[in-house]
């Protein structure tokens, strides 16, 4: 393998790490479930993951092998200890919460999808050592050619403009983290099917995401809460989106799924729960062991330690592996 790592106004190229073999057991068998109770019985296995470390730690060892590579590892093996973040970001009300409720068994979780459920960043780690960060929903603003054309005041404009930049750096600063409790492995983006389209700042969230080589699910929840001719729109849209953001760097395209969280009758006709259990196969199956070179570090003027001091992250790289 050829490992490309880019670091601010440096670049490395590490040629010719031979990898394992083994490495490829992970990525090359896709985890499935026949049932949504299979699914949930796996995520309270505490031995799930444990091929995925054993890959990740592999894959640390090559790149420790290799001598002429001037980077630290020692970040990245941390990282079974802390376990994988995979962070639920969406609109108030998009049904995050309600879907952690239901991946994960805990009935204590509080959801609502009239208003705002979580007010902070909740973790819910499942046995298997997946961390499971719900959000605090927010609100998508109109795009900008639309705000002209509205009677949104100029003061409000601006309000808007600022919290949404605010919100984006906040992405970007949790997907670049120093520390692992707080960086992701993957993210959800939950969008409730009867919520306004607003392609032009889903993309810019989007974009981030799929920049920074993060595997990306966009999951549409509530589907039974809008009629079939209305779901072909949102789906026609949604799905127009994942194929304009195309494949990231390392060739992986989002994931788009459909939900029915919660079991319910809507016009008579009665729902079961769906979808789910390909949520919880989408988010296991997106985890790559080759992603630890992405956690790699440089040491400070290349001696001594590379763990970046305060949590801070400018000296952790945002990497790529090139196949």
């Amino acid at each position: 393998a050829k490992l490309f790592v880019a670091f601010p106004a440096q670049v490395c190229f590490i040629h010719d790490i031979r990898m394992p073999d083994k490495l490829d057991v992970w990525t090359k068998q896709p985890l499935h479930f026949h049932t949504l109770d299979a699914a949930r019985n796996a995520l309270q296995d505490e031995s799930l993951l444990d091929p995925f470390f054993r890959a990740w730690t592999q894959a640390l060892d090559a790149v420790d092998a290799a001598t002429e590579v001037k980077c630290s590892t020692t970040f990245a093996r941390e990282l079974p200890d802390y376990g994988v973040n995979v962070l639920m970001i969406g609109e108030s009300g998009a049904g995050k919460s309600t879907l952690v409720k239901v991946m994960t068994g805990n009935d204590s979780i509080v959801v609502s999808a009239t208003h705002a459920g979580t007010s902070c960043d909740a973790r819910y780690r499942s046995p298997c050592r997946i961390n499971w960060v719900d959000t605090p929903g927010f609100k998508l603003p109109i795009s900008p050619e639309d705000a002209t054309h509205s009677n949104q005041s100029t003061l409000s404009r601006w309000k808007d403009s600022f919290l949404w930049r605010r919100w984006l750096a906040r992405i970007k600063s949790i997907l670049t983290a120093g520390d692992l409790s707080v960086r992701p492995s993957a993210v959800v983006y939950c969008h409730r099917a009867s919520l306004r389209i607003v392609p032009e700042r889903m993309m810019e969230i989007f974009g981030i995401v799929h920049s920074m080589q993060v595997p990306l699910v966009l999951a549409v929840t509530d589907v039974c809460g809008i009629d079939d001719t209305d779901l072909r729109a949102v789906r026609a849209a949604l799905q127009g989106l994942v194929h304009a953001l195309g494949p990231n760097r390392l060739n992986r395209v989002a994931s788009y799924i459909e939900i029915n969280s919660e079991a319910k009758t809507v016009r008579g006709h009665q729902h079961k729960v769906t979808g789910v259990k390909g949520l919880i196969e989408a988010v296991l199956n997106s985890l790559n062991p080759f992603h630890a070179l992405q956690f790699l570090t440089r040491p400070w003027f290349n001696v001594g330690s590379a763990r970046p001091p305060s949590g801070n992250a400018p000296f952790i790289m945002d990497g790529d592996l090139l196949k």
